[in-house]
């Protein structure tokens, strides 16, 4: 598109501006597209995968279960892609509300948000609240579990252009390794950390796709440079780019990282991403704080993995955003893992 080339900034404020005007005049979809993985419904619907919500809730504490709960209820609802219908505003939200989705703790939310939100306006146009305000699920992690983490390596897989390595920072981690496989977000990143003066010392970047193996062919994808980039989503008239893909066991060796937490949102792969780092997990038990709302297999495997492959670990499961609208109808909901060590 020419107008995107020759005037950048132009086209991005038009985009906004549409898109802002949707929101305001079309009624909102409820629906979870199938393009990162599956579909929700599909997949309940099949016989053998039965008993994975008595697997996903096993261990898990009330607020845990609750959150589930609605999030299925939620699912019923969802209308299949075919149709693309759209769901009134003045609708009932399915599920009734979470404690994270009331107007009083919107407000407290918003209210904490302020000073960051003037800190870094020249930086990120949104502030996203699951970064910012819950930091992954660390917000609801005891303090013997936060002091845990000080002078231990972060792993942040997803990068982005560096809004979770920022917010972040404040756990006093000793290094961050950020895992990105966007040329265009760690340009973004680069320019985001030399804007805040946070010295080259602090952070590698790894461009790399992870895996659930190594020695696959390398990932060939269209780079957007978005935050919902992914390889279950790969299209569109953008810069295509070829990255090695490699298992977080192989990254963390090559680099002598030692995690004290892994972070990981990747737009649907968390399941494979763990597949390839139990080695690292079970060496280093660093505290986990993993996406798994995009798809099924996330959301219903991910858990019942690890706690197969991990010895003594805690986990909850929380809604890290107070919004329902667009398709947030469940997003932003992260696997909270650590170690029962961590908590003495």
């Amino acid at each position: 598109m020419v107008i995107r080339k020759l005037f950048p900034k132009t086209y991005n404020f038009l985009v906004y501006l549409i898109n802002g005007s949707r929101k305001i005049f079309t009624p909102y979809s409820i629906y979870i597209t199938d393009s990162l993985g599956g579909s929700f419904k599909t997949y309940l619907s099949d016989p053998v995968n039965i008993n994975r919500e008595t697997e996903l809730k096993r261990g898990l504490d009330a607020e845990s279960e609750r959150t589930i709960n609605t999030v299925l209820e939620r699912i019923k609802f969802y209308p299949d892609e075919k149709h693309r219908k759209k769901v009134s505003k003045s609708q009932p939200v399915a599920g009734g509300l979470l404690p994270v989705e009331t107007a009083v703790m919107k407000k407290q939310i918003e209210n904490s948000l302020s000073g960051d939100r003037k800190k870094y306006k020249r930086i990120f146009r949104h502030l996203d609240e699951s970064v910012f305000y819950f930091y992954h699920g660390l917000h609801f992690l005891p303090e013997n579990v936060l002091n845990y983490l000080k002078n231990k390596d972060l792993i942040d897989i997803g990068a982005h252009s560096g809004d979770s390595a920022i917010a972040l920072r404040k756990f006093g981690f000793r290094k961050t390794y950020s895992v990105e496989m966007s040329l265009k977000s760690i340009d973004q990143y680069k320019k985001n950390m030399a804007q805040l003066k946070i010295s080259d010392n602090s952070f590698e970047l790894i461009n790399v796709c992870v895996a659930d193996a190594d020695n696959k062919e390398p990932a060939k994808f269209a780079d957007t440079g978005s935050t919902g980039l992914s390889l279950l989503r790969n299209r569109g008239k953008y810069d295509w780019i070829t990255v090695e893909q490699k298992t977080l066991d192989t990254i963390a060796s090559e680099y002598r990282i030692s995690p004290g937490l892994i972070k990981a949102d990747i737009e649907g792969m968390s399941f494979d991403f763990v597949k390839g780092a139990v080695g690292t997990m079970k060496t280093h038990r660093p505290v986990l704080a993993v996406a798994i709302y995009h798809n099924p297999h996330e959301l219903f495997e991910v858990k019942p993995f690890l706690e197969k492959a991990l010895d003594n670990y805690t986990f909850l499961i929380r809604k890290l955003s107070a919004g329902i609208e667009n398709n947030l109808c469940h997003s932003d909901i992260f696997l909270i893992g650590f170690p029962d060590e961590a908590a003495v």
